[in-house]
This record gives C-alpha cells, structure tokens and sequence, in this order.
C-alpha cells in the first residue's frame, strides 16, 4: 500500500505527497481539473492527451526543479505532446509510464481511460479483447483524497500505465497473455462457487485476473499454484 500510516512507499514515492497535504493541492490546481474534466467528458481531448496533461499537470506542481528531462537537449514544445513523449523522460517514475503513454498517444497500444475503478472480472474481460483500462477518478483528484485508501488519483492513473506497459510490452508476449486471459474468462463460471465460499482464493484469483501482468508461463504457473492451494484439480484445467 503506497500510503500507509503516513508513509509513503512503492514505485512513485519520489513524486507522491503526503495525504495531508493533498487537499491543499487539489484547491491549487481544481480549476484546471475542473476545466480538463469539462473538455475530456464533452469529447474535445482524447483520453491520452488528456492523461499527458494530468502528468504536466502534477509533475510540474510537485517537482519544483527539473520535472522532465532531456540530456544535453532544450525540451521540445509542449504542444507538440508527440514529440514531447518520445525524447523527454519524467522526473521521479520509471520510465514505463512515459513509453506507455506515447505507445497510446500514438494508437499503437489499446489503453482506455475511465473515471471508475473496474472490477477484477472487467479487468478480466478487458484484457481478453486485448486491451487494457486506465483509471483517472476525478472525485479524488478533486477532493485531494485517496483513491480506495490506498493511491491519491495521480499516482493510481500513473500505476495503471506502468500495469499497461507490462501487458503490451513486446518480450512479455502480449499475444499469450491475451490467450490466457481469454481462458480465464471462459472458464470463470466454474470457479464461481470456490469464490464465493474462500476468501484466500478469491484475493489471489482477483489478484491474478486484473493486476498482475507478466509473461503467460509466469501467469499459468501463479493460477496452477493458487488453485492446488484452494484443492482445486488443475489436471483438465491448463
């Protein structure tokens, strides 16, 4: 858990603020959430766009020195978001997000921005198609609080895109994990009942469906073992 009695922790934490401090940002920047929001919900900016400026947005709030780098070069305009994407790196995060955001920018990678955490079995059902969901929640973002307890709305949408970079990315075989997240799918109902009856199982099986993307062998291995685990036959299942 990022934030956790009032220390931060995880991928993001150069870039995080404390909790208390988020509804003070919020009042800061809550015209332009405000007017973002109105222009994203009315159809006059793309859903990646928008996220590019979320990231201007806060980075340049919270990193008061040097928000985007570029070695030995000036940055490029900020308008031409392109450009901007594929020569500058963001400051205090890996470098995931950034090539996640310019493969969406630039239509080569299905990301899909939404205003609402989905559930695992959305999540499950996305990924099957083959593309993935991205989450900016607006009424966090502008109300300066945490998204589930757990990430304010900036470092959620940022985490969202690193989870994007590991199901698109080349060497961890998009094609397979779109087939096993396919299976899973199909196979959903019957698994339905052991859900329903075991928590353990249920928190792993949700875990496994919507927030761990990783190579299909490292996936079917994690389902074999938590279904063993749960006494469930893995012999006919795969």
């Amino acid at each position: 858990m990022p934030h956790d009695n009032g220390r931060i922790y995880g991928s993001f934490k150069k870039i995080c603020i404390p909790e208390l401090e988020l509804k003070k940002e919020a009042e800061l920047i809550g015209p332009n959430l405000l007017s973002l929001k109105t222009d994203w919900e009315a159809g006059h900016i793309s859903d990646s766009l928008l996220t590019f400026q979320l990231v201007l947005l806060y980075l340049e709030r919270r990193v008061k020195r040097h928000p985007f780098l570029r070695m030995g070069k000036p940055l490029p305009n900020r308008n031409e978001s392109k450009e901007f994407l594929e020569v500058v790196r963001f400051y205090g995060m890996p470098d995931t997000v950034r090539f996640a955001l310019w493969k969406w920018h630039i239509d080569e990678w299905d990301i899909r921005l939404i205003n609402y955490n989905p559930s695992s079995l959305e999540m499950l059902e996305s990924q099957s198609l083959g593309y993935r969901y991205s989450t900016i929640s607006w009424d966090d973002a502008i109300s300066g609080s945490l998204v589930e307890g757990k990430r304010d709305a900036f470092e959620h949408l940022l985490h969202d895109l690193a989870h994007a970079y590991m199901f698109f990315r080349k060497d961890y075989d998009f094609e397979g994990q779109k087939q096993f997240f396919q299976k899973m799918y199909f196979e959903y109902p019957q698994y339905e009942s052991a859900l329903e009856t075991n928590p353990i199982f249920r928190t792993k099986f949700d875990y496994c469906i919507s927030d761990m993307n990783s190579h299909p062998a490292h996936l079917s291995a994690y389902w074999n073992a938590i279904r063993r685990e749960a006494g469930i036959p893995t012999e006919t299942n795969g």
